[in-house]
């Protein structure tokens, strides 16, 4: 299993995107944060019961959803990690796609310690 630890919480490059795109905005971009958080929430507590479960489709099923809000704000770290479980699933290699979900939560509460970080960058919080 490979170390997440030299992947960026927060993609530079997605934040600068996202503010370009909301021209300088930062209440958009807020709001963009603030969505993000409880269909996260939703879906990292998705994999915790799969993985109680043994639900290898839905385990893969959260991990490609929560992939993907994780790309669209520049999540990078948790983006690989879901990324890999999903890949993990689709090898058949349960036991690791569920050694590599439990990577998922604590590098969670530190993406959002980070998004907080940003917003108070921003004067957003």
């Amino acid at each position: 299993m490979r170390s997440y630890s030299n992947i960026n919480m927060l993609d530079q490059e997605m934040l600068d995107m996202l503010n370009d795109c909301a021209d300088g905005n930062q209440e958009l971009i807020n709001d963009i944060f603030d969505s993000f958080s409880p269909e996260a929430d939703e879906l990292i507590q998705a994999v915790q019961s799969s993985i109680k479960q043994q639900d290898f489709e839905k385990l893969r099923k959260s991990t490609h959803a929560l992939s993907g809000i994780c790309g669209s704000i520049g999540a990078s770290r948790l983006q690989h990690i879901a990324t890999d479980v999903e890949n993990a699933i689709k090898s058949n290699q349960s036991d690791l796609a569920f050694k590599i979900a439990e990577e998922l939560f604590g590098n969670y509460e530190l993406l959002k310690e980070e998004i907080h970080k940003y917003q108070e960058s921003m004067g957003q919080c």
